[in-house]
This record gives C-alpha cells, sequence and structure tokens, in this order.
C-alpha cells in the first residue's frame, strides 16, 4: 500500500486525477501509435458535436458539466486545427453553434475503429476490477451534485466556528484586536472618523471610563467580533461598534452576537437600546429590523459623533 492509498478517503481527489491523467497518457500513445493527431482531452467534446452534428458552446458546457470558458478553449484550439468550424445561429446571432469540419469528419471516420478498441478495453478493466464502477461513478456524481465538496466544507467550518464562540468582557489584552476589527470594518465600509480614532486607541477612558461596556466575541481563543454598550442614561444604552472580521461574516453569528448585545443589556438595567447606522449598509439594516428595532426620527439630545450616520433606530428591550 503506498501513501496515496494509506491516506483513503483524504486522497479522493488525487486518486481521480492520478487514475485520470494514466488513461489520458495512454490514450495519448494510442493516438500517437495510429499516426493520428488528435488528444485525449478533446475526446469528449468531439464525440459530442459528431453526435449532435451542431451545437452551441453554452449546450455544451451544460452536456458536458464543464465550464463555459474551458468550452471556449476547447473549442477555439479545434478551430485553429480546421477540425471544426464555428456559426452564428440564425435565429439568435449572440450564440455561436459548433459542427464538424470537412477534416474533422475525416478524422472522425479515421478514429471510429481505434473507439471501437477503446470501448472494449475500458469494458475489459472494468469487468476485472470494478464491474460497478459507472454505477458508483454515477452515485458519487450525484452526491457532489446535490451539494458540493465545498458547500459540506463550509458547513463543517460554521458549525466548528459556532460551537466553539465566547463572549468575553474586554481586557487590555483585547485592545489591538478591538481596534484592528473596527478598523479593518470602518475602511471596508465607511471611513474612520477622530470620533472613531479616540475610541479604539483609548477605549478605558473613553468607553470603559465612561460607564461603557466592551464585548468581544472569541472563537477558539481568537476574537473575531466586538460590540460597545454605551450609558445614554440609567435606561436607555447606545450600541456602537459592532463589527465582526470579514472571514467570519455571512454564517449568523452577527444575529448571534447581537442577541448578547440584548442580553448583556437587560442584565445592565437598561430598558431600551438606541443605534445609529446608514442606510447603505444593507445587510446590518436587515439584521437590526430582524430583532425587532425601528427607524426613529433623530433626538436632539443625542449626537451622531461620528458624523456619518444617517438613520438613527430603537428597540425597547424588556417588552
Amino acid at each position: 500500500m503506498n501513501f496515496i492509498e494509506e491516506l483513503g478517503p483524504l486522497a479522493l481527489g488525487s486518486r481521480i486525477k492520478n487514475l485520470s491523467e494514466l488513461l489520458m497518457k495512454d490514450m495519448s500513445r494510442v493516438y500517437k501509435d495510429h499516426g493520428i493527431e488528435f488528444e485525449a482531452r478533446w475526446f469528449t467534446l468531439f464525440q459530442l458535436v459528431l453526435k449532435r452534428e451542431k451545437i452551441s458552446v453554452t449546450e455544451i458546457a451544460s452536456e458536458l458539466n464543464q465550464s463555459h470558458p474551458a468550452v471556449v478553449q476547447v473549442v477555439n484550439v479545434l478551430e485553429k486545427k480546421k477540425l471544426i468550424s464555428t456559426v452564428k445561429d440564425r435565429s439568435d446571432h449572440r450564440r455561436r453553434l459548433v459542427k464538424l469540419s470537412k477534416n474533422g469528419k475525416i478524422l472522425a471516420n479515421q478514429l471510429s475503429s481505434v473507439w471501437e478498441d477503446v470501448l472494449s478495453v475500458a469494458n475489459e478493466i472494468i469487468n476485472e476490477g470494478a464491474p460497478d464502477l459507472l454505477e458508483k461513478i454515477s452515485g458519487l456524481e450525484k452526491a457532489i451534485q446535490g451539494k458540493s465538496v465545498y458547500e459540506r466544507m463550509s458547513e463543517k467550518r460554521i458549525a466548528r466556528i459556532v460551537s466553539s464562540i465566547e463572549f468575553k468582557p474586554f481586557t487590555k489584552e483585547f485592545q489591538d484586536d478591538f481596534r484592528r476589527l473596527n478598523e479593518d470594518w470602518l475602511r471596508s465600509y465607511l471611513e474612520i472618523t477622530e470620533h472613531d480614532r479616540k475610541n479604539l486607541m483609548d477605549p478605558f477612558g473613553e468607553i470603559i471610563g465612561k460607564d461603557g461596556l466592551i464585548t468581544l466575541m472569541v472563537s477558539a481563543k481568537q476574537p473575531i467580533g466586538s460590540f460597545v454598550l454605551k450609558r445614554i442614561s440609567n435606561a436607555e444604552c447606545e450600541l456602537s461598534k459592532f463589527t465582526i472580521h470579514r472571514n467570519f461574516r455571512g454564517i449568523g453569528l452577527g444575529k448571534r452576537m447581537l442577541r448578547k448585545a440584548l442580553e448583556e443589556a437587560r442584565s445592565t438595567g437598561y430598558e431600551s437600546m438606541l443605534l445609529f447606522t446608514h442606510h447603505a449598509l444593507v445587510e446590518a439594516t436587515q439584521l437590526y429590523k430582524s430583532m425587532g428595532f425601528e427607524e426613529i426620527k433623530e433626538r436632539h439630545d443625542i449626537v451622531d459623533e461620528t458624523g456619518r450616520c444617517s438613520m438613527m433606530m430603537k428597540l425597547n428591550i424588556n417588552q
């Protein structure tokens, strides 16, 4: 047993790739022995055009489960070799139809006996090594089409992140993380104001020293999010510096962190929560609305110290 075999399913992609390359290499030698200038990687597309007589590039991509650019690349090569020709579809000039050229049809005739032998040899190999191989491959394809490897891996990653989430009160060890998280978010969506700089460079003096609370969301000991609860009055607080690292967005952590912010606000004794946001921040605004926040008119007793927000929202948290 070699190392690839030892790895088992972990090396599935590598084993399939190695097998494919071995088959392609042998077929290249076969074509060379017959004195035919033909590459194994052209086979499926060439066969499809031969069977359909005339077919669009989009249809080829769909039939072969290949990307449009990959199909175009092979079509361009075969056209340059004068084995196919392309014409515009009379009913839709945007469509490019592919058909075998005169040279392509001659080549197809030359290759027919070779492909008969290929079919015979393929059946021999399958019957010797794995009689149900094609059925198994179909099952594997259906499983991946139903849910891709990437989707499955993403689910595992999200589950691992979610299971490791902790919320921790701000301490000096988190000061640089708190600043970096918020600077990154601000640079991506808005701008960093002088007010932001003061709060991020001196969170103890500007936030905690003024009866504010800072909480960090941590995954696997890595700070990935933060929020601030700023005291407005004994009954009211403002939510700010609500951010999640770009690599952890879009997986439901925003709602989880907002729930934690509301929980902390209630436990502190606040009855309502305010926040400033911007209409351009569509996802953030949708999140706030999904949790019950409503847009309200500006209040003269509360000022947006950053000067960049266009909307104030409020939630009565003890209802």
